[in-house]
């Protein structure tokens, strides 16, 4: 069954993989509605419109829309919106020159400046699956049921089984042998398929906030609990006769002051005022004629309104980023190199990432390219270009990018990206190895899951799935025994290299 470590695991190292959850990297679907009497919509976004790659249906007639997810045998509403106009569908969504596809931005940034989106094409009829009485949140459905539905998806959409060598069919079936009404039999086969597929983006979130999730590889908050157990005598891995809620709370003081200890040492290296953002996601700092900069996240950035539509966050995400951005970079302005610390960054959303990456180059680079798994098939590839930036940039300059094992999804996004530039040289850690976008799922009883659809390569194809971004000086993150000394070697190594 799934222990009782096994879920503190993964609400403790959550907090390091954002990217795995909330708003990061998901392929969102939301498109304003006024919840006011709206205009007709124009005819020519009227219809039904489909990705196969994507499971998305978008059904528009005159004021309204529906959203759906399809399998071969099932259809799941995922949402509606009611009294919709032109203007507020094209808030989310682009009709193509030929008004035969629309391009889904919405998630992936505004119409002028975003990542690679998704196109949904316009179809004659809605998938069979779809034709009668589609799934909704609010169905019933048994364990078993409902485990069925999850197999057919993750056997549909899944990016690609064979990386770790799984059998789904065979093991879906071992593990649906064995569900019965309880709550804790589907969780554990939920747990035990996804537990050989050892990618952090995949997920399911239980109606009752139970979170499941089997990590690509250990994180900082892992090392830091096997450091406790071995300092307090006990195993590791950690058995669930060893635990009790004494035990739990001293190990959570334990990370949390391991962290607080980190960040003490990292800001002690500044010689300068240290600058932050008003979001505290970005701080900043000379080291003598160095430039320090730290990004914790790629996304929450917003101060819209959080009843806003996704453009309305979006272009408030950017415009805050490019703010922070242009502070901290003329602050640094007349330092002779810099240091970009991500070691932390679970991720977020790859048009921040694209953003930031902007500010270091002269010239427009590829950056990566990606694909979506499409039934036996791939879709056409995409191409992500960066330009540079229109707002304060730091170029011509040498560049350390430290990452680590925590550096996650967007960020690896933005690691990739910024090891394509020359000037550009990765210390620490190979990245987490986790580049989809999460492919988001509402379903019957309230469950949500989250699975990897996706390949992004390199400009020259190097998937990194699984394995991280590597780097060219490899340098743990902080160990016991920088913590111990006072020291972050991480950054005295990128010194080296900027001097």
């Amino acid at each position: 069954m799934i222990s009782k470590l096994k879920l503190i695991a993964v609400m403790i190292a959550a907090g390091c993989l954002s990217a795995c959850g909330g708003s990061s990297k998901d392929q969102i679907n939301q498109l304003p509605g006024s919840g006011q009497s709206a205009p007709a919509i124009d005819e020519a976004y009227q219809g039904i419109w489909a990705s196969s790659a994507y499971g998305d249906v978008l059904v528009v007639d005159d004021n309204s829309a529906l959203y759906y997810r399809y399998t071969s045998d099932y259809c799941i509403l995922q949402d509606s919106f009611d009294e919709l106009s032109t203007a507020e569908l094209t808030r989310s969504v682009a009709l193509n020159n030929s008004e035969d596809a629309l391009e889904w931005f919405a998630g992936s940034g505004t119409r002028e400046f975003h990542a690679p989106t998704r196109q949904l094409d316009k179809v004659s009829q809605l998938p069979a699956s779809c034709a009668s009485d589609p799934l909704t949140v609010e169905s019933d459905m048994s364990h078993q049921e409902l485990f069925a539905l999850y197999s057919q998806i993750m056997a549909e959409y899944y990016v690609d089984f064979a990386r770790m060598n799984v059998d789904w069919p065979a093991l879906s079936y071992a593990q649906e042998t064995q569900i019965t009404e309880q709550d804790t039999t589907l969780y554990e086969a939920v747990y035990q398929t996804l537990l050989p597929l050892a990618d952090s983006h995949n997920s399911w979130v239980a109606a009752d906030g139970t979170i499941i999730r089997a990590y690509t590889k250990p994180v900082h908050t892992t090392n830091l609990i096997e450091e406790y157990a071995l300092a307090n005598g006990l195993s590791y891995p950690l058995q669930d006769s060893e635990l009790n809620n004494a035990i739990v709370a001293d190990i959570e003081s334990y990370i949390d002051n391991a962290l607080g200890q980190e960040i003490n040492i990292i800001m002690g290296y500044a010689t300068s005022d240290i600058g932050q953002d008003a979001s505290e996601q970005i701080a900043w700092f000379a080291i003598n004629n160095i430039g320090y900069l730290r990004i914790d996240a790629m996304h929450n950035y917003s101060t819209a309104d959080e009843d806003s539509d996704d453009l309305a966050q979006t272009t408030s995400n950017l415009n805050n980023l490019n703010q922070a951005l242009d502070e901290a970079l003329t602050d640094l302005a007349a330092t002779d190199g810099l240091i970009i610390d991500v070691r932390y960054n679970g991720g977020g959303n790859d048009y921040i990432s694209l953003a930031i990456a902007s500010r270091f180059t002269e010239s427009e680079f590829l950056a990566y390219k990606k694909y979506a798994r499409d039934g036996a098939g791939v879709t056409a590839t995409q191409t992500a270009y960066i330009a540079p930036s229109q707002y304060v940039n730091y170029t011509s300059k040498p560049v350390a990018l430290l990452v680590s094992n925590d550096t996650a999804s967007a960020a690896e996004t933005f690691s990739l990206s910024m090891q394509q530039l020359p000037h550009v040289t990765l210390v620490g850690e190979a990245t987490h190895g986790i580049f989809s976008d999460i492919m988001h799922w509402a379903l019957p009883g309230e469950h949500e899951l989250g699975i990897s659809n996706e390949v992004y390569l390199s400009p020259d194809d190097e998937w990194y799935e699984g394995v991280g971004v590597p780097v060219d000086v490899n340098v743990p993150f902080f160990s016991l025994s920088d913590r111990t000394q006072g020291v972050d070697s991480a950054i005295d190594a990128a010194l080296e290299v900027l001097q």
